[in-house]
């Protein structure tokens, strides 16, 4: 019976509906062993189904487990901003409050959500811009885009372990493709909000708009991985090489580098922290063929985390400042690959040579004189 309702999904969501829009796929309800979920099918092979559920949400469903499955409607709907924000209140409860902007819906400590959401909204429209006014090939979200700041590090802990995550010492927050969501924790609302019965309300508000440095850079990092995946830049399901997503959002960490119009020069848009971590690699532990070991596989980011990230940041400024069209035609490569299909480390060099040359070697002494000279 489970043979006979695979080919069944198979033939409604794949056969049926192979040129159709995301806004005109059909509705489905899926019942497994697990439970029950609705959303739209998003990908699929022979034994996985990828849901997107109508709030953003990204379910791997293994079809052997599907009991059940019909066809709720034949159009599916993204929930509405207000049908979101009724569920997070009922998710968060007493003590968060949910502010919205045109993209957003952060849920954060009483009076400090509105700060949040207008700095996030404020980097939306700055990548947008950016991204949309050179040769980058972007769509506008679907699903309003979901950021959560919790004021106490237990709370923050707990959410990030729901999320999969284990290494949570020193985490100031990341963004996760499956949910879509951004979590941030700022410990300074702990303060603000056990101090509010002794503040007036302007002195409460007033503090709630500031951020620390550390919390303003983890913010835009973590936002800006979310407006990428949200824009088509990066796949959600897909395997994206690791470089390409943080080099991406280190880039625009700098206010400078991520404006609509470059004013003055690369050095004044660079990532310092980066730039200086990235030249003691270079001097001291790179060595020869580094941009390959880059490109071919994630294993830089596990084995010297830093070093990994600081030649992401520095290739992907490169690219950006010299090959900008080429590399907007790179993220669309990339992004157009059939997202249940392994990338193996032949195909990833053959996609960077098909867009940027066969020779890395010389692109490579090309790459380290030009940062040399910043």
């Amino acid at each position: 019976m489970r043979l006979a309702l695979f080919f069944t999904i198979l033939l409604i969501v794949a056969n049926e509906f192979p040129q159709a829009t995301q806004a005109a796929s059909p509705l489905i309800e899926i019942v497994t062993e697990q439970g029950t979920y609705r959303g739209r099918n998003a990908a699929h092979d022979a034994h996985v189904c990828w849901l997107m559920e109508q709030d953003g949400r990204l379910v791997r469903i293994e079809l052997s487990q599907v009991r059940s499955f019909r066809e709720v409607s034949s159009r599916f709907v993204p929930c509405s901003s207000s049908e979101l924000r009724t569920a997070l209140v009922k998710e968060f409860g007493r003590g968060y409050e949910i502010k919205g902007s045109t993209h957003y819906l952060v849920c954060a400590a009483e009076g400090h959500a509105q700060s949040y959401a207008d700095r996030m909204e404020r980097l939306y429209r700055e990548m947008y811009v950016y991204l949309s006014t050179r040769d980058f090939s972007v769509s506008k979200p679907e699903f309003p885009l979901v950021a959560i700041v919790f004021s106490s590090q237990q709370e923050f802990a707990d959410y990030a372990r729901r999320d999969g995550i284990t290494r949570i010492a020193g985490l100031g927050g990341y963004y996760e493709p499956r949910t879509n969501r951004v979590a941030l924790f700022d410990p300074a609302t702990a303060s603000h909000t056990a101090s509010r019965e002794t503040s007036s309300a302007g002195q409460v508000l007033a503090r709630a708009g500031e951020l620390s440095e550390n919390l303003e850079r983890t913010l835009i990092h973590e936002a800006t991985h979310q407006v990428a995946f949200n824009l088509g830049l990066h796949s959600r399901i897909g395997p994206t090489p690791r470089w390409v997503v943080e080099g991406l959002a280190m880039v625009f960490e700098h206010p400078e580098a991520r404006s609509a119009v470059k004013t003055g020069s690369a050095r004044q848009r660079r990532n310092h922290e980066r730039y200086v971590w990235f030249g003691n690699y270079t001097q001291s532990r790179r060595g020869s063929g580094g941009l390959s070991r880059l490109l071919q596989d994630d294993q830089l980011f596990q084995a010297a985390t830093l070093d990994a990230y600081s030649e992401a940041w520095a290739l992907s400024f490169f690219l950006m400042e010299t090959r900008g069209a080429a590399h907007a035609r790179y993220l669309a490569l990339i992004a157009s690959r059939k997202p249940l299909e392994e990338y193996s480390a032949e195909e990833r060099l053959a996609d960077f040579r098909a867009i940027f040359g066969e020779d890395l070697d010389r692109l490579e002494v090309e790459f380290l004189r030009y940062m040399q000279r910043l």
